[in-house]
């Protein structure tokens, strides 16, 4: 009478266990699709920030790509600008050793002029003006001239008093365009300066943004194993539980 009692025990054990190991595959699949969710959830959300990196760096290096044209193009309009300067300094410095040399010519003049007799700086002005015969004349330390000729001497010193303002305006034009020069080459020098400090901080981004990136695949990746090891310990432990019902 009394293995009945037994059998019926281990037939209530056995339903218990079964029900008990069926919730437990249920409570395991319902934890594996949680898990798979968020696995896909997490997925999408870093395909997607590691999409919006890779963008940004993309846009990135499009401007970077940009800077380097205008650099490159700038680069050749600054050759250009260069030689043309060097011409005009070369044609200044040419001007100007001209005009040297025609002063120091005229002061000598001016130191002989100051010796010359009458009828010296007679025939000296008969010269210049291409003066006919008695129309430039001397008298003792006198020198009489034609009113013809009388009215070229006025023409002549009214020409070089406007010549001296004119050659005096001509210098400070000639040192404001000096200046000028002399500021657009620092300018120059400023802006290329500049450019070099922000392509060294389109740089420093242009790294971050591959930093960030690669930081990005490494969590991605992590991740992944993260997942796989929670499956895998979950699947081995399901599997362990129905065997343990099925030995009874």
């Amino acid at each position: 009478m009394n293995a009945p009692i037994v059998t019926d025990a281990q037939t209530i054990v056995k339903k218990e266990l079964s029900w008990i190991a069926h919730h437990l595959i249920l409570v395991g699949v319902l934890i594996v699709t949680l898990f798979v969710g968020v696995y896909c959830v997490e997925t999408l959300i870093e395909k997607h920030d590691e999409k919006k990196a890779q963008q940004a760096n993309v846009a990135l290096q499009v401007v970077v790509d940009q800077v380097k044209k205008l650099e490159d193009h700038q680069a050749q309009n600054d050759v250009a600008v260069a030689q043309r300067e060097a011409a005009r300094d070369a044609l200044i410095q040419s001007l100007v050793a001209t005009i040297a040399k025609r002063d120091a010519t005229l002061n000598q003049q001016i130191q002989k002029n100051a010796t010359l007799t009458a009828q010296q700086a007679a025939a000296r002005l008969s010269e210049q003006y291409k003066a006919q015969p008695g129309e430039v004349t001397a008298s003792g330390d006198t020198i009489i001239a034609d009113l013809p000729i009388a009215r070229s001497f006025v023409n002549t010193f009214d020409q070089l008093t406007a010549c001296t303002a004119n050659y005096s305006d001509t210098q400070k034009q000639l040192a404001t365009e000096q200046a000028r020069t002399a500021d657009l080459k620092t300018q120059v020098s400023d802006r290329d300066a500049t450019i070099v400090g922000k392509n060294t901080e389109l740089g420093k981004q242009k790294d971050k943004y591959e930093a960030d990136i690669k930081v990005l695949n490494d969590k991605a990746r992590k991740g992944k194993l993260k997942w796989f090891a929670t499956g895998f310990v979950l699947g081995t432990g399901i599997k362990t539980v129905v065997k343990f019902v099925a030995g009874f």
